[in-house]
């Protein structure tokens, strides 16, 4: 998929509208997200947060999306390999036409855990209706403009089907959290790139609302700015801030 472009988009769009007519409510989550919010990002996968629940279901929406087959090996895909950076989905499907770009299916249990159950309120998304924390990809207010050098594709048009995304501050807790709780192993490196580019981009844009980070990740995230704080003390610090135990040496993976 490359960088994301308009027709990029329309694909997003289409899989979510694919995945609502299964009655299975889905947020943009991964590289499409990262790059809604205005962070330059190479795009190799669509992935999308679903409930639980709805696993199956989703698993067989997709299958039933042109251009998409099933992982041909499952038991040794690329998308599994234990140095991997970021945790896999539960599920996934392959371009058919380019098998190193995927589409993801991550459980709400693994990701957006904190937030309250996602349900079928999602399934016909309008700005009105949407829980405080989520948003139309479409919503100016929320996200960039497109077509900024040097910047990821930003807001989506505001044509249907509509994509939901989580707002900016709380894909940064998400990844705070994720952080702390994949500490020292592989897939808990895409935590410190996520803060990086969202302090990079996101923040120094203007597009992340700090102040909305709950309590004691809004005070974390200060230091983590901090360019005297050590990103061991830091993790250290968050850990202890959010009742996690700490991570020793023997702990890391890497």
């Amino acid at each position: 998929m490359s960088r994301m472009r308009p027709e990029a988009q329309s694909f997003v769009q289409s899989l979510a509208q694919a995945l609502n007519s299964a009655q299975v409510p889905c947020v943009v989550w991964g590289n499409c997200l990262d790059s809604l919010q205005g962070v330059p990002a190479l795009i190799n996968s669509c992935d999308f947060v679903i409930p639980n629940d709805c696993l199956e279901a989703g698993t067989v929406a997709l299958a039933t999306c042109d251009d998409l087959v099933p992982c041909p090996d499952p038991e040794s895909c690329f998308i599994i390999d234990e140095k991997r950076i970021s945790p896999p989905p539960a599920s996934h499907a392959h371009f058919g036409y380019a098998l190193e770009d995927t589409v993801g299916l991550y459980l709400q249990s693994e990701t957006l855990w904190f937030l309250p159950p996602m349900d079928a309120s999602l399934l016909l998304p309008n700005k009105v209706d949407l829980p405080p924390y989520f948003a139309l990809a479409s919503d100016e207010t929320v996200f960039p403009p497109r077509r900024r050098p040097g910047r990821g594709c930003g807001v989506f048009p505001s044509t249907a089907p509509a994509v939901i995304a989580p707002k900016p501050h709380i894909l940064l807790e998400a990844y705070m959290r994720l952080f702390a709780r994949d500490h020292g192993k592989w897939v808990g490196l895409i935590g410190v790139r996520t803060m990086c580019n969202m302090s990079s981009y996101v923040d120094a844009d203007g597009f992340l609302d700090a102040d909305l980070l709950p309590e004691p990740l809004r005070t974390s995230y200060k230091r983590w700015k901090d360019p005297e704080i050590r990103v061991r003390q830091w993790s250290q610090e968050l850990n202890a801030a959010l009742g996690l135990p700490p991570v020793t040496e023997e702990d890391f993976e890497y």
